[in-house]
């Protein structure tokens, strides 16, 4: 099963996922609406903000490459299955629309964490 993380709209945060699911779900949320250096205790974390003032297709390819990476090496239980991106022209801004696929049993799995 597919799911949307839509990083144009708010998400609140869920201190107790009832899922795994719900972890990587909230996980990649906040990965994907994140940028590098925001973050204290993990400087890497989020994506790279070198394409602010980008042109936005090549900002768009610097994301894509930075999404995969970042999934990979934080969230390997999802595999990334398409992106597409929400751009406002006229303000500048640019915001991925992620499509996951959640691997092996983990979607109905209850969270021990």
């Amino acid at each position: 099963m597919d799911y949307i993380i839509d990083t144009t709209k708010e998400n609140e945060i869920n201190l107790a996922p009832a899922t795994v699911y719900e972890e990587v779900i909230q996980n990649l949320y906040f990965l994907y609406s994140s940028t590098e250096h925001d973050v204290p205790l993990d400087r890497e974390l989020g994506l790279d903000g070198t394409y602010i003032d980008r042109p936005i297709e090549t900002a768009k390819a610097l994301i894509t490459a930075d999404i995969y990476d970042k999934t990979e090496e934080y969230e390997p239980r999802a595999e990334i299955v398409s992106i597409e991106f929400k751009a406002d022209y006229e303000r500048g801004v640019l915001k991925p629309i992620v499509e996951v696929e959640i691997n092996g049993g983990y979607e109905n799995e209850e969270y021990t964490g």
